[in-house]
């Protein structure tokens, strides 16, 4: 996914929900990042026109976009078309200009969010959640030219604005179609409003460049809250906003802040002393967060809260000290790093039941043991230890995101996923020939070649007359399917060992299920292929058989067509027959029977009773295209090549199986995942099989 993928006839259309970029490139069609829609601003020099319809998601993603609209050299006129809710009502609050469809809607509410911890954290995160709820009010005021106190009301009270409410209060400019005279409003008012807002803008940005110094020019910053960082303490809900988190900080007596857009030598001076303090903390902490002494989450949280580097260093000292039962000997970093990784292999094996390696030590482990094992310590408090180990980054430090519980019971389902997908066969791949790989979602093309090749006689002077190459493609595309798993903690103190058995079973088969239904509805539905614009069995194609019952007689005459079959491309008349010979008979479960007797091996009591085809062909029996089947029929049967097989397959490359992969795994309360799958079919070749309509 880019910001391509946004233009739409030279428009650019936000449509699902606003997240992160790498959440966005997982999830694919239906999320949209604001990185996504830089790069599509990036494709207009002037004025643009954004249609949104969005229930809102990250709203840290939702003012980036917010401050993209408003930094573009052109002017950005949004249309809200359906929604524009939560996170999505902040985003288009840097348009210049905001436009409802009748039916549309903008919604505004509090933020919410959660924490995990002692009384204190959670009266902190409800101090934050009040900043968090002021900010958003300031945006929303400074647009709609009310006063915050009567935004603040509106955000409690979660409304809901139509499209004349909207533009009443000033959260929207007109109705689609319709211009800013047409509201009953007084003009010269509403000149001033639209004034008042946009310094009130310019005042905004230039307070938050204002408290970034610290309230003086050359002063470093008092508080830096990035969005990445705050994001990862809030749960990932996409239908709850959380503002950009700026304190509201009123400044000093006298100072008249810079209402430029641009960065002064002083911002970028902040800027670049915030970035020496993260750097300095992170490296500080690196050894302990190696050696176990602390966990990613804590160093995250020391960063979050603004403090200097040595008021970070006195915190770390402190929850050490508070945790030594995490302590280990210190070892060298290679060392340390080779342990753990035999370490989580053996965990891995032994949740598996593999004790042939590694996973020996950790013999008859099961779920809970394994949150109790990497929380460390010893603990008359279970619930607390199993939590504890649940976000560890002891071995794995976060390197990927998430904790070493989720990389570990992730990697138990996702190999466990992969094999129970493998022990499973697909009759439908007797359709189809070597699956083709997608690098991406666009259209893959199958292509047939073919052309008049009969050889010429030679001129005189040497010369060779020319053939020509023809071809034809069929298009192909994969698509995406897929379900959340969620492991909870109430599963792994009940110690569910059944989900890491049941669940990757029920994927696999359910992935199976999916590329059958998808190759066998190509063959019932009678598919036509993009090339000719041709159903796949058609007169044209010289494919369909007289009707008859599965006998010597009747596969004869489908043998017959299959045997007549020439080169895509070849001259009239030319006697280019490509020799097709079947080898495939393919039948409803109510033909089995009379493909079984069709293919026995029975001496007949007269030479013309005997059937000369029985060994030629290899019955398969396909519950598909039975009547059981939408469209299919429990009379019609199919004559086969495998060597020119009628379908197309392709897997996005790098997935040839199902996967299972972690989207939420700090979380003490659970582990979140996602099983998908990528796969596509499409009709392909029609010379290779015969249809014969039942009697």
């Amino acid at each position: 996914m880019n910001g391509n993928d946004l233009i739409l006839n030279g428009e650019i259309v936000l449509e699902g929900y606003i997240h992160d970029h790498e959440t966005c490139e997982w999830m694919g069609p239906g999320y949209f990042s604001s990185r996504m829609v830089r790069d599509a601003l990036s494709s207009f020099s002037g004025d643009v026109t954004v249609r949104v319809n969005s229930n809102g998601g990250d709203p840290f993603e939702g003012e980036a976009t917010r401050a993209a609209f408003e930094a573009h050299s052109g002017k950005v006129t949004v249309l809200v078309n359906g929604m524009a809710a939560s996170a999505a009502s902040l985003l288009i609050m840097g348009a210049d200009q905001i436009e409802m469809s009748a039916g549309s809607f903008i919604m505004i509410h509090d933020p919410s969010g959660g924490c995990w911890g002692t009384a204190e954290a959670h009266e902190a995160e409800a101090e934050r959640l009040r900043t968090l709820a002021s900010t958003y009010a300031d945006v929303y005021a400074a647009r709609s030219g009310r006063s915050s106190n009567e935004v603040k009301a509106m955000m409690t009270a979660e409304t809901y604005l139509n499209a004349a409410k909207a533009v009443e209060t000033g959260f929207a400019d007109a109705l689609i179609g319709s211009s800013k005279s047409d509201v009953p409003e007084d003009e010269a008012l509403a000149a001033v409003q639209t004034e008042m807002a946009r310094h009130h803008r310019q005042y905004l940005m230039a307070m938050q460049h204002f408290r970034a110094l610290g309230g003086k020019p050359g002063a470093k910053p008092q508080v830096s809250m990035t969005a990445s960082q705050e994001a990862q303490e809030m749960p990932n809900d996409t239908n709850q906003q959380t503002p950009n988190p700026t304190p509201s900080v009123t400044p000093p007596e006298g100072a008249a802040p810079e209402t430029t857009m641009t960065n002064t030598p002083e911002i970028e001076l902040a800027v670049q002393a915030e970035r020496q303090r993260q750097t300095a903390i992170r490296t500080m902490a690196a050894p302990y967060r190696e050696s176990g002494q602390l966990a990613q989450m804590q160093i995250d949280t020391v960063i979050d809260q603004g403090l200097t580097v040595e008021a970070a260093g006195a915190r770390f000292m402190t929850l050490m000290a508070a945790t030594p039962d995490r302590v280990v000997p210190a070892a060298p970093i290679g060392a340390r790093q080779d342990e753990a990784e035999t370490r989580m292999e053996g965990m891995i094996q032994a949740l598996m039941s593999d004790y042939t390696g590694p996973g020996e030590q950790f013999r008859g482990m099961r779920v809970r043991g394994l949150a109790m094992e990497l929380g460390g310590g010893s603990s008359f408090d279970t619930f607390a230890q199993v939590q504890r180990g649940m976000r560890s980054t002891t071995m794995m430090g976060g390197a990927h995101g998430v904790s070493d519980f989720a990389y570990i019971t992730t990697e138990v389902m996702n190999r466990s996923l992969i094999a129970a997908y493998e022990r499973r066969t697909a009759n439908w791949q007797v359709l189809t020939g070597t699956p083709m790989q997608a690098s991406d979602f666009r259209e893959l093309h199958a292509a047939r070649f073919g052309g008049d090749f009969q050889l010429k006689k030679v001129r005189e002077n040497g010369e060779y007359e020319e053939a020509t190459l023809a071809d034809e493609a069929e298009g192909l595309k994969v698509e995406r399917r897929g379900r959340t798993i969620n492991l909870t903690f109430e599963a792994v103190m009940n110690d569910d060992m059944g989900a890491f058995n049941r669940i990757p079973t029920d994927f696999a088969m359910a992935a199976r299920l999916m590329e059958a239904s998808m190759v066998w509805a190509l063959l019932r539905s009678n598919a036509v292929l993009k090339s000719d614009k041709t159903a796949l069995f058609h007169a044209k194609h010289k494919n369909i058989a007289p009707a008859g019952s599965i006998g010597a007689e009747s596969v004869g005459k489908a043998r017959k067509l299959m045997w007549e079959q020439k080169a895509f491309g070849s001259a009239d008349g030319a006697e280019d027959f490509l020799m097709i010979e079947p080898d495939l008979l393919i039948v409803p479960p109510a033909l089995e029977t009379d493909a079984g007797k069709f293919i026995a091996d029975v001496t007949p009591a007269k030479m013309a009773d005997a059937n000369p085809w029985r060994a030629t062909l290899t019955p398969v029996v396909a519950p598909h295209i039975g009547s059981v089947a939408q469209g299919g029929s429990d009379k019609n049967w199919y004559v086969a090549s495998s060597d020119l097989p009628p379908i197309a397959v392709a897997y996005l490359e790098g997935h040839q199986a199902p996967t299972v992969r972690t989207v939420e795994g700090m979380n003490p309360d659970k582990v979140t995942m996602t099983a998908r799958h990528i796969f596509g079919a499409a009709p392909s070749e029609f010379r290779g099989i015969v249809k014969v309509p039942g009697q």
